[in-house]
């Protein structure tokens, strides 16, 4: 067990001659009609003169200029006036609502821009749901359920500020082993549409824009999440505006719950790295990765192995939360002495922690306690440090940072990074993933 007395502490020709066109022998063979022209498809073109009103172009306003901060894409889901858009769309208004608001524009006539107000989010699901307050003329029917894989799909919305666009890609079912739910989209989704609607050729929406990794790599959030969000903002009570960050504190806090029962309640899987057992893939959602660089000149190797969920949870421009990160680092030299090798093995302890991107504003400073520790006997130097969430009370990122001190020219760093979890949680989870250092020999 581990005696960790600081865990507890821590809070993109000219014209050709033209040729004498053949003429087949009538009765030999069938005349094949030359190829069309490639145009967009009558079916495409149908659906978009549809469609196109009930999405519109989502403009963020800074209140004192009264210019355009940022822009996306949203779509109308009702005859009241509710429209769904990314929360990374209007995140803005949900940290200062003091300092900014937001307007829908259709077809690009700014002159005709609607006023809309946020009225729930979902954090996780990087959703929203607007709305303004006269009635939709037209409005957008939300699947009942996911498309078979290989469905065509069009997703839409305003890429770079060019206005209404229309993208045929292909639907791919949802990505395996993610951490939070997302479609597979083979389209180009690409800024300014975040948050825009992906379509079936009837013109029901299963998904909604929200990321790409170029190269027609496109993500959506599934149908589901949209509509139960919705749902939601229908039945909300009329009253004031409604306390949007706390909202998002309390969906904070109920996800980092979920996913410290699903670490805690799966066995830790361990691995061998050089001399040592360290932890291995935990859980599906982590990407594990490894390798040894090779460079002769230097009198030691160091063996790296890392796991991320390789995802996280947009609050702002400056801070994403949600991250399980961790990494070991194998140092060994069979040329430097035991003094030699302590040196380099204090000078590479101690990086700074990676994945927990935060401002000033959004974070206090981190609070770090080290200690010496034994784990299954083996001596271990360790390092904990907490930092609070300024915004959401209760919810903290966690660094821990450790290695081992039993052998003169060999040894395992290794390094632990929570971001978003409530101190408990983080503790419970650093507990059960420094128990799972061991020494082999």
């Amino acid at each position: 067990m581990v005696t960790l007395l600081l865990i507890a502490a821590l809070a993109q020709l000219p014209d050709l001659p033209e040729e004498e066109e053949e003429v087949p022998d009538a009765g030999t063979a069938d005349v094949v009609p030359p190829l069309p022209v490639a145009t967009l498809p009558p079916a495409t073109h149908e659906l978009f003169e549809r469609i196109k009103g009930r999405v519109a172009q989502v403009r963020i306003i800074e209140r004192r200029s009264g210019t355009r901060s940022s822009i996306g894409s949203a779509f109308f889901v009702s005859a009241e006036g509710h429209a769904i858009t990314n929360y990374h769309v209007i995140s803005s208004i949900v940290h200062h609502p003091e300092d900014y608001s937001a307007e829908l524009v259709r077809d690009g006539k700014e002159q005709e821009a609607v006023p809309v107000r946020v009225v729930d989010v979902d954090v996780v699901h990087d959703l929203a749901v607007i709305q303004q307050d006269v009635p939709a003329k037209d409005w957008f029917e939300l699947a009942a359920k996911e498309p078979p894989q290989g469905t065509r799909l069009f997703a839409m919305g305003n890429p770079h500020d060019l206005g209404t666009t229309i993208v045929e890609g292909t639907y791919n079912g949802l990505v395996q082993d993610a951490l939070y739910d997302k479609v597979h989209f083979s389209g180009a989704i690409n800024p300014g549409m975040s948050g825009g609607p992906a379509v079936t050729g009837e013109g029901r929406v299963v998904g909604v824009n929200v990321a790409t990794m170029g190269n027609q790599l496109g993500f959506l959030v599934p149908v589901a999440h949209a509509r139960a969000l919705l749902e939601r903002a229908r039945e909300a009570k009329a009253g004031g505006p409604p306390a949007l960050l706390a909202m998002v504190g309390a969906q904070l806090l109920d996800n980092q719950q979920r996913i410290t029962e699903r670490l805690l309640a799966a066995p830790l899987p361990t691995q061998r790295l050089g001399d040592y057992q360290v932890p291995g893939r935990w859980m599906p959602f982590l990407k594990c990765w490894g390798d040894t660089p090779h460079e002769p000149e230097n009198p030691y190797t160091i063996t790296s192995h890392q796991c991320s969920s390789e995802e996280d949870l947009y609050l702002s421009m400056d801070h994403r939360t949600g991250v399980v990160a961790y990494d070991h680092a194998y140092v060994s030299s069979d040329q430097l002495g035991a003094l030699r090798f302590s040196a380099l093995y204090s000078a590479t302890f101690g990086n700074e922690p990676s994945g927990m991107d935060a401002a000033k504003e959004d974070v206090t400073n981190f609070r770090c306690r080290e200690d010496f520790v034994k784990v299954g006997g083996m001596p271990v130097k360790a390092a904990l440090c907490l930092r609070a969430y300024k915004k959401f009370p209760g919810l903290y990122d966690l660094s821990l940072r450790a290695a081992t001190l039993n052998a003169s020219t060999s040894g395992v760093q290794t390094a632990l990074d929570l971001a978003g979890f409530s101190a408990d949680n983080a503790r419970a989870i650093a507990r059960r993933y420094l128990e799972a250092l061991a020494w082999t020999k």
